[in-house]
Order: structure tokens, then sequence, then C-alpha cells
């Protein structure tokens, strides 16, 4: 009889061990799954690409011709050439000076917001943009884009646009960098400003 006990023993060890080592298994098999689906419906909520780098601190000069055309300072650069579509993200802001070799002076741009789309050559520039230039011209809007290829800006968005003495307010602008052709878009009002 010695050997059906031992049978008997050894289903029973088995049974009493084996269910909450399953049981402990299976709620693990459970857990992950759970927290991975928790982590990948995060990941698509956010819809946020992964940087491949991030630069402090971050300046660069562009040049033409062998001389600087412009200068980009911003707190922080985010790369995201690592994507299907890339873009450099600034999300503390940017300052850029275009340099114009064609007697036009500079053109001082501000934003707390920029993302350059590299296969484009568009940047789209957010919150508090201003641009001014050394003519005494300066544009005030929440949203801007800058086609660089064509050296035109446009936006929809209200915009208050400063030239010598006349400030207009409107929504929508379209011009190249210089103000040379600007056009404010369904204008809300023309004022004179008087120096004192």
């Amino acid at each position: 009889m010695k050997p059906k006990n031992y049978i008997v023993n050894f289903f029973h060890d088995l049974l009493r061990h084996a269910i909450p080592l399953c049981g402990v298994a299976f709620g693990f098999l459970i857990s992950c799954q759970k927290n991975g689906k928790e982590a990948q419906a995060l990941f698509q909520a956010k819809n946020t690409a992964f940087p491949g780098a991030e630069i402090e601190n971050f300046t660069t000069y562009y040049t033409l011709k062998g001389n600087i055309a412009l200068i980009l300072k911003a707190p922080l650069m985010k790369d995201y050439s690592n994507e299907k579509f890339p873009f450099q993200l600034f999300p503390k802001g940017v300052d850029i000076v275009i340099v114009n070799h064609n007697d036009d002076g500079k053109t001082y741009i501000k934003a707390d917001k920029a993302a350059i789309y590299q296969q484009t050559g568009i940047t789209e520039l957010s919150g508090n943009v201003i641009i001014r230039n050394d003519k005494n011209e300066q544009l005030l809007t929440p949203h801007l884009f800058w086609d660089k290829k064509n050296e035109h800006i446009f936006t929809d968005e209200q915009v208050e646009f400063r030239r010598g003495n006349e400030f207009i307010k409107g929504k929508g602008f379209d011009s190249n960098m210089q103000f040379n052709n600007a056009r404010v878009n369904n204008v809300e009002g023309i004022f004179n400003i008087k120096k004192s």
C-alpha cells in the first residue's frame, strides 16, 4: 500500500503547491498585460514621439555664400529627425535673427514655441509671436507659419501690424519676411500713432 499512498501524497502535494503557483503566474500575466495595455494607451493618448536628441542652450548659425544669414537661439531643442515626418521642436521658445544682406537690415523673430519641419521647410511659431525689423515695422500674432523656401510668412490668426506711425489690426496676414509686400486680411481697424 505504500506505493498507493506515495502517489496520493504526490498528487496532493502537487495540487497544494501548483494551484497557488498557477494563480500567482496567472495574476502576474494579467497584471503585465494590463500594464502593457495601459502604457500603450498612455503613449497613444499623448501621441508623443520620443526625441532622438535634446540640446539645452541651443545656438545655430546658417550661412549663405559665406555670410551669416540666420542665427537661431533656444533654451531647449528637441530633435525628432528619427520620426517618419522629421522635425525639430523648441518647446521653451526661440529667438531668431535674420541678416538681410540687401540693405534691408535685420529681422528679429521671437516666439514662446516653435517647430521646424524638415521635409517641407516650414517653421511653425506659436505663443506671443513677434517679428520686427530695422525699418520700425512689427507684427504681433499668436500663431504664424514661415515658409523659408518661398520666403513667405502667413497666418489666419489675429494680428497687429505696425509700420511707421500706422497700426493695423486684423485677422490674417501674408508677407515676405522683410514686410515689403505685407497684407493684413480682414482689417478691423487702422490707427495712426502720434509721437509726442
